[in-house]
């Protein structure tokens, strides 16, 4: 049975639920589908990624401007960081170039996240940095579905791979991404991926030349909806439902 937004917000035992996304290879389009899934679900954006290409700085997040940040601030004083509003866009847990560094282990990450969403009483979307890390893992450890996007080229199936046989008992959902006509022989394989494990598939997003391009630091599936960018939006829309309907 499909669930409103209203009603998968509001979680279960008080606590709304955790969608992390994540993806063991640079480039397949986790902060994008991050961010616009985030606004999707009216969910806050925690962004645990800390190079230039982070959700923070493509929503227009500068972290050189200021001297104080919330993810520092958060986990130094143990308390719950108030997201910065967003207007067309996600609200904002940003990142910034020493988290990487910085970041504690992976069993604080998860007991921060679940704390946050209780005490913010909002589900949380979790960007992560490429790869496994221990901010990645917390936030996978936390998650009620894990979105994984993958484009169907073969070092990104190769790193799917990976990532599937490590996470095979986590409620990983994969996404192809990015899609552009692929041969018989990416279908197939990953189709072998997924299939022994009976991992789920969400919705396949196709390449957008316009969406690479983009400068605009506001949600694409915010409305109003451009017309290039209808078949994005419904992509998205889908799945957001496949995550809310996650079984």
């Amino acid at each position: 049975m499909s669930k409103t937004l209203a009603e998968w917000s509001a979680g279960h035992d008080g606590l709304p639920p955790i969608v992390t996304v994540a993806a063991w290879k640079g480039g397949d389009g986790k902060s994008t589908i991050a961010r616009e899934l985030a606004y999707a679900l009216d969910a806050v954006l925690v962004d645990f990624d800390w190079d230039d290409g982070c959700s923070s700085r493509s929503m227009g997040y500068r972290h050189e401007r200021y001297v104080r940040h919330p993810l520092r601030e958060a986990f130094a004083k143990g308390r719950t960081p108030t997201p910065l509003r967003g207007r067309r866009k996600a609200d904002l847990v940003p990142s910034y170039p020493a988290w990487g560094d910085e970041q504690p282990d992976r069993d604080e990450i998860t007991d921060a996240l679940e704390r946050w969403a209780r005490e913010l009483g909002r589900p949380l979307v979790a960007d992560t940095h490429p790869g496994g890390c221990e901010a990645t893992y917390g936030a996978i450890n936390a998650a009620r579905v894990v979105v994984v996007p993958s484009v169907l080229v073969k070092e990104s199936l190769n790193a799917l791979e990976g990532m599937v046989n490590e996470l095979t008992d986590y409620p990983l959902l994969v996404t192809p991404n990015k899609v552009s006509a692929p041969g018989a022989w990416a279908r197939r394989r990953l189709a072998g991926i997924v299939r022994p494990h009976e991992i789920p598939m969400g919705p396949l997003i196709q390449r957008e030349p316009w969406l690479e391009k983009r400068t605009l630091n506001i949600a694409v599936v915010s409305e109003p909806v451009a017309k290039q960018a209808r078949r994005f939006v419904d992509s998205i829309d889908d799945l957001a439902t496949a995550v809310m309907n996650y079984a």
